[in-house]
């Protein structure tokens, strides 16, 4: 019976009936280019799907930030938007420094873009 209850489960995900499971991780951004006044970034990410969301912890100090941070998203579909937004974080105002957005489909996708401020964003993720 578990077996026929797993099978019908994967059917109904194929026919994009059932939800599915987004995760999104191994994010990272190369030569980002902050404000002028600061020689180097104070990056984050803002990370959204649907009515999930998750922001990174601020990694200071660098052109070149990893956040070790993933977003979970269990009810994500094929075709779903996902968006990551990147800011340098400052004392008054954080500053965008650009958005990556895409539709999201099954299997597991590398994604980069480059951000208008200068440098690139890379994340993957997967959609099961």
């Amino acid at each position: 019976m578990a077996s026929r209850l797993c099978l019908l489960l994967l059917i109904l995900c194929g026919l994009n009936v059932a939800q599915c499971g987004l995760r999104v991780y191994n994010v990272y951004a190369r030569g980002i280019r902050p404000d002028p006044g600061n020689n180097n970034g104070d990056g984050y990410v803002r990370m959204s799907c649907g009515p999930a969301s998750k922001t990174t912890n601020v990694v200071f100090n660098t052109p070149d930030p990893n956040w070790h941070e993933e977003l979970h998203y269990s009810r994500a579909s094929p075709g779903n938007y996902l968006e990551l937004r990147v800011y340098d974080k400052d004392v008054i105002f954080d500053d965008l420094l650009g958005i990556c957005a895409t539709n999201i489909q099954k299997g597991t996708r590398k994604r980069y873009c480059s951000l208008p401020t200068g440098g690139y964003l890379y994340f993957t993720y997967t959609l099961s």
